[in-house]
């Protein structure tokens, strides 16, 4: 089911993109309505599944890991997962998904140079049932969702 966000649902979302913790109290002053309609436009907001939970972003860079990329990846449908399961063992994959296109797969590493990026790179394509490795290193600011992947907890190996 299609759901229809006006003017103000666009305000709130935007507000918390910015901010996950902006106030509501802050939200309606600047949309000029009232907290309790803010309120509520989350509320319908999160109900409808367009916004789910909140979250901080983190700067890889911040812990010594100076390089993001990403690969596509490519292998037989009937081995995708195979694949997936051995790229979530690997410590420096941080995402990986099944994909449409030309890759069957792309993953997400965030290791601490370009020479261990090369390293994990060859890694991948010594996998059997791997066809092809593309790699993108990401250039610009880089914040990601650590939903989307675990850190070190210090007892670990560190990423990179």
């Amino acid at each position: 089911m299609e759901t229809k966000l006006d003017k103000i649902d666009i305000a709130v979302i935007r507000a918390l993109q910015k901010d996950a913790r902006a106030s509501f109290a802050a939200i309606a002053k600047s949309c000029s309505v009232s907290v309790d309609t803010i309120s509520k436009r989350f509320k319908k907001i999160e109900a409808a599944g367009v916004a789910r939970g909140t979250t901080i972003l983190l700067n890889p860079k911040s812990f010594a890991c100076d390089c993001v990329a990403s690969f596509g990846i490519r292998t037989d449908f009937s081995h995708i997962d195979k694949v997936l399961q051995f790229l979530k063992k690997m410590p420096d994959i941080v995402f990986s998904t099944q994909t449409m296109g030309r890759h069957s797969i792309f993953a997400v590493a965030i290791v601490k140079n370009v020479t261990v990026l090369s390293q994990v790179k060859e890694v991948i394509k010594g996998h059997p049932m791997v066809r092809e490795v593309t790699t993108s290193i990401w250039i610009n600011d880089i914040l990601l969702c650590p939903e989307n992947f675990d850190l070190p907890t210090g007892e670990e190996k560190p990423i990179g």
